[in-house]
């Protein structure tokens, strides 16, 4: 961005300098001098105005009028100055192409260089219409050029910065997705069979401890679903699935018809098909009072087709078409399954609801793989690949007419025409050099190996013909100068600039170019062919690399937002799981000798399976508000029911929401470190304030049994996820073994009371 202003302003000014040296030259009065100076510093200020919008901002109309000023003070002095002002016409009309639509802009454009020729032509100095003609055409692009790159590199950063968003998005979204159709099966499969357990208990022991079986089962294949949705990624298998529907529908005494071919098919397809098995079910398992199910696959020459039937529609509501915009269910099924080229319908038939998805053998995924598909939305891709394109026309257009110029000046030198081909052809290898430095890796040609050896072709074709040619030959260390910012170090690099440029003017003071505004203005030219060059080649360069970073840091947005989203599977679904498994432990313990107390745990498992279905949506929206009272309440409540003594003090104060919901998910993990790492027979939690601080202590006597502290820095899940988010509030989190006892403490810091009357 500072090379492009920096190109930019060096430019504006050289054509500013340039014009006031053909002023000096004329040697006016000091009040038409001032009033020239006046007229220049008043065009440079408008023009960098127009160049850079961000400098001075100011309201449409505001530019409008800036606009007719810049108008005004290029063409008025024509009247007092000749043709002295014949460099301001084409950053007015540069300024025109910036600031006015292009409607406009382009006529209007034409209409100014049209009018400056003409008005050079009727004060008939001599000068040739073709030549001033092409310079109008080429200073006017470069300016442009210029000033437009800088507006599309924050372009760029504004476009990229918008597709990192998406790209976050759509993962917020993904993981919704996988939740649901992961989680949100198992969850239900988890309810339904403790609704069942809770029946059999006294009547069927043995059959209860059957399902209380196939539910501990249940709750740890969600616990490794939860690590796989939050790694990423998940294959599943349509016949796995199929046997796992017979073997849940059979333990609800729903009569299953299931007819799957086993014929490999391929991962995606695969893996799509077992997730509309199992959303299917769970809907019928939630929705419905099915008594009958089919599940049939039917292969073609080129798709298949699923069928899910059951008999639950009349208790079912009529949840209409798939809506493929919604957050999770039916309508996730549809967008996926379209990703392939698939279909998905559901309807209602005589009492029976129908399922059902068909997808082609040979998935059709437009832009690339079905899970990344939408990470690059087009229409946000479309202003960041301008730029390379506009910057690599320009750069084009500007050798096309340093190659013009400099012919049509030779041309007028009067030449014999064998001598002028050879100027021509000199000229144009000296371009041609410039522009393969100036794009070195041209997708049909091999890398550019020897920049050096091409820059030393270049200083011979520039300075060698001086001895053909004379002081007629045009030169090119402008190209000298533009090259050596592009491959030499930086203090080489404008050695080489500024000896170039003096060198090019001490041969012409040799030849015999002894007029001072000559030699100002070829001493003027030269740096700026230079930095034309070497900005716009630089800024194509630029903008590609600020396509690849932007892309890098669009990747580590969404590895940050999959591990936001690992702590939260973790610090929520974790602990419900473990407490499913350690109850589901316990209650089939419990059955044969106490089915009451049995009764009581199958109850808290279903409060707690169905609490774990509100996280799956509170993780898959991204935020939950949680309450460090509530859950030092249901704490005490599930280490008792567990037979770990429990002693709460847990003060009853107002805490800002974000320390409120933090503390929590410590407590939270803490005791899921507890259930898991330790077997523990007391456990303390309190809080205190401290220090302008909220402070929470979590002890258990389980920690002989444990060799270390959990690790407060590791960043993949539980405790280390902890200190991240405690961090976040200015907190510190600390964890240490002591006497037999594990000790946890959080500690943040709290809001400064405003001070009354402040």
């Amino acid at each position: 961005m500072r090379l492009a202003v920096a190109a930019t302003i060096a430019v504006v000014v050289g054509f500013c300098a340039i014009d006031a040296a053909f002023v000096v030259q004329e040697r006016p009065s000091t009040v038409a001098l001032c009033t020239a100076m006046a007229c220049f510093a008043g065009i440079l200020a408008t023009q960098l105005i127009h160049s850079f919008p961000r400098l001075v901002p100011l309201p449409p109309r505001a530019r409008y009028a800036t606009l007719g000023l810049q108008a005004v003070l290029s063409f008025v002095p024509y009247f007092f100055f000749g043709q002295a002002f014949i460099g301001m016409p084409p950053l007015l009309a540069a300024s025109m192409l910036l600031v006015l639509p292009p409607v406009t802009a382009w006529p209007l454009f034409t209409a100014v260089t049209a009018g400056n020729v003409a008005v050079v032509f009727l004060l008939g100095d001599g000068y040739d219409i073709a030549w001033l003609g092409v310079e109008m055409l080429m200073n006017t692009l470069i300016v442009f050029g210029l000033s437009k790159l800088t507006d599309l590199v924050a372009e760029v950063h504004r476009s990229r910065t918008e597709l990192t968003r998406l790209a976050v998005t759509t993962e917020r979204l993904r993981f919704a997705r996988d939740l649901h159709d992961l989680l949100g099966y198992s969850l239900s499969t988890i309810t339904l069979k403790c609704e069942l357990a809770n029946r059999l208990v006294p009547r069927d022991t043995t059959r209860a401890q059957h399902e209380l079986t196939e539910i501990l089962h249940t709750s740890r294949q969600a616990l490794a679903d939860v690590r796989t949705v939050a790694r990423g990624y998940r294959q599943m298998n349509l016949a796995d699935e199929a046997e796992t529907a017979r073997t849940t529908l059979a333990a609800t005494q729903i009569h299953t018809t299931l007819r799957i071919d086993s014929r490999p098919l391929p991962p995606d397809v695969d893996t799509v098909l077992a997730t509309v098995l199992r959303e299917g079910l769970t809907n019928m398992l939630r929705h419905s009072k099915a008594e009958h199910c089919a599940i049939t696959t039917t292969h073609t020459k080129d798709t298949i087709r699923l069928h899910l039937t059951n008999d639950g529609a009349a208790g079912q509501p009529d949840r209409g078409p798939a809506d493929s915009d919604s957050g999770s269910g039916l309508g996730n099924l549809t967008t996926r399954v379209a990703r392939l080229g698939g279909t998905v319908t559901a309807r209602h038939a005589d009492d029976w609801f129908h399922l059902t998805a068909e997808l082609p053998l040979r998935p059709e995924r437009p832009g690339g793989d079905s899970e990344r598909g939408q990470r690059r939305p087009r229409p946000v891709q479309q202003p960041a690949t301008l730029a390379p394109r506009t910057a690599t026309t320009l750069v084009v257009a500007a050798l096309c007419a340093y190659l013009f110029q400099g012919a049509t000046y030779m041309y007028q030198s009067k030449f014999p025409a064998e001598k002028l081909t050879w100027a021509v052809v000199t000229l144009t290898a000296g371009v041609l050099l410039q522009a393969r430095q100036s794009f070195p890796r041209v997708p049909s040609s091999r890398p550019l190996r020897h920049p050096l050896a091409t820059l030393t072709a270049q200083i011979a074709l520039s300075f060698v013909p001086y001895a053909v040619f004379g002081a007629y030959w045009w030169g090119l260390p402008g190209l000298v100068a533009g090259t050596a910012l592009l491959i030499l170090p930086r203090a080489t690099a404008w050695t080489v600039f500024g000896t170039a440029d003096l060198l090019n003017l001490a041969i012409l003071w040799d030849l015999g170019l002894h007029n001072f505004v000559t030699l100002l203005y070829i001493g003027c030219m030269a740096p700026m062919t230079g930095l034309v060059v070497f900005g716009l080649s630089r800024l194509k360069d630029l903008v590609v690399e600020v396509h690849r970073s932007r892309a890098e840091l669009t990747r580590l947005a969404v590895t940050t937002e999959r591990l936001r989203f690992a702590r939260d599977l973790h610090d929520l679904l974790g602990y419900s799981l473990s407490t499913i498994t350690l109850k589901c432990e316990l209650a089939n313990r419990l059955v044969p000798r106490d089915t009451t107390r049995a009764q009581q745990e199958l109850a808290e498992i279903l409060h707690t399976s169905r609490q774990a279905l509100a996280d799956v949506r509170t993780v898959a929206r991204g935020y939950r508000q949680m309450s460090l009272a509530d859950e030092a309440k249901a704490a005490h409540s599930m280490l008792t029911a567990t037979g770990i003594r429990t002693t709460v003090d847990v003060t009853d104060t107002t805490l800002p929401t974000d320390t409120d919901t933090v503390l929590a998910t410590v407590l939270r993990e803490g005791l899921t470190n507890v259930l898991r790492h330790s077997k523990a027979e007391h456990c303390a939690i309190s809080t205190a304030q401290a220090g302008g601080a909220i402070v929470l202590r979590l002890a258990n006597d389980g920690a002989s049994t444990a060799t270390t502290a959990p690790s407060l820095t590791d960043q993949g899940s539980g405790i280390g996820n902890l200190t991240t988010r405690v961090s976040r509030l200015g907190g510190s989190l600390t964890a240490h073994h002591e006497d037999d006892w594990f000790h946890l403490t959080a500690r943040i810091p709290l809001p400064v009371p405003a001070t009354a009357g402040a």
